[in-house]
């Protein structure tokens, strides 16, 4: 659900029960005090955007911009927040907990359909949503019957479906156990709790080297090369009432993009034990896979498509309207500030 998430082990919702509980339900409560201190923020002359975020390599360009201080050049500073289960994301950018977010874009769905006032602005990170399994399990046929572990409704959740459907299967044919975190998942795996996971960046090949297991999918195959996994979202209000603040937030990320893709090294040893709960040579193999990526402007159909694979799981009953995503800050931030567009390497050629 896109709430709280229960302590035990994993869980299993019914994907209706998923979809009926709704952003709103779950957290309502504290709507009131997260819209007042965000105000405070504002009004004590120190200016800061804090930020929901996931776990995953996707996330690296809010990561290393808050770590380095890359946003307090245009005269404010960027937050992480405790984001305790990837559900927790979207429920805090949805009820006025955060400003903006970093955030799978399946996930933004989920939470933009039932009403979430916010809009997607630009990319993040791209690709590197990775199967994997046993050793004994070398394509999705082989696990029929078999248990795999991921988190629910988000891209990860989504191309395991999209796989399965790509292989004339359906979640009939395997048992989906969902999980709260990438720890959870990871953990899970090694421990042979579920035969095969649906993981991010760099917990994928952590998974992989500690059991020798097999890739049996990375989405390139079935999406294409650059597919966007998480993706910037910032509140409606803070679009309409302070645009320079959301496109300063993307010039950022894109000073960030250029520097990662130059010294990821660098860029892992500044942010792994805080962001990353892994070991660096896990961390620094797993570069390749999941690079950032702000200008995904020729993306846009592609994540209008996911969800009809959303719709078909009932975890949507609509689409998003054409306002879901809105890249107009993004293509000023392009014309208005074009060095840092022209330098990095992951980037829309032509819209």
């Amino acid at each position: 659900m896109l709430g709280v998430i229960s302590n035990l082990p994993f869980i299993r919702y019914n994907r209706r029960r998923f979809l009926g509980m709704g952003i709103a339900a779950a957290i309502a409560p504290i709507l009131l005090n997260s819209c007042s201190n965000n105000q405070k923020t504002r009004n004590s002359g120190s200016r800061t955007i804090k930020f929901s975020h996931g776990s995953g390599l996707c996330n690296l360009p809010l990561f290393y911009a808050s770590e380095k201080q890359l946003f307090e050049q245009y005269g404010f500073s960027g937050t992480t927040a405790l984001t305790p289960f990837n559900a927790d994301i979207a429920a805090q950018l949805a009820t006025g907990q955060v400003e903006m977010a970093v955030i799978p874009f399946t996930n933004a769905i989920a939470a933009y359909t039932q009403g979430a006032s916010f809009q997607v602005v630009a990319g993040s990170g791209i690709e590197g949503l990775i199967v994997v399994a046993k050793p004994e399990f070398k394509s999705f046929q082989d696990l029929k019957g078999r248990k795999i572990g991921t988190f629910q409704a988000d891209t990860l959740d989504i191309i395991v479906y999209d796989y399965l459907q790509h292989e004339g299967m359906s979640y009939s044919d395997v048992e989906m156990v969902y999980f709260g975190d990438s720890t959870e998942v990871l953990n899970a795996y090694l421990a042979g709790q579920v035969d095969a996971i649906s993981s991010i960046e760099p917990y994928a090949t952590k998974a992989k080297t500690s059991t020798n297991g097999n890739v049996l999918g990375d989405g390139t195959d079935i999406y294409g090369a650059g597919y966007p996994d998480c993706v910037v979202a910032a509140r409606n209000e803070l679009i309409q009432n302070e645009p320079e603040v959301v496109k300063n937030v993307i010039r950022t990320f894109f000073e960030a993009q250029y520097l990662i893709e130059n010294n990821f090294e660098e860029a892992a040893q500044t942010t792994i034990d805080k962001y990353y709960k892994t070991d660096i040579a896990s961390l620094l193999q797993a570069a390749q896979a999941q690079p950032p990526g702000v200008d995904i402007r020729n993306k846009r159909d592609f994540m209008y498509s996911r969800a009809e694979s959303m719709a078909a799981l009932n975890y949507i009953n609509q689409k998003p309207d054409n306002n879901f995503v809105n890249f107009s800050l993004l293509e000023q931030v392009i014309q208005e500030s074009p060095e840092l567009w022209q330098r990095v390497r992951v980037k829309t050629e032509a819209v």
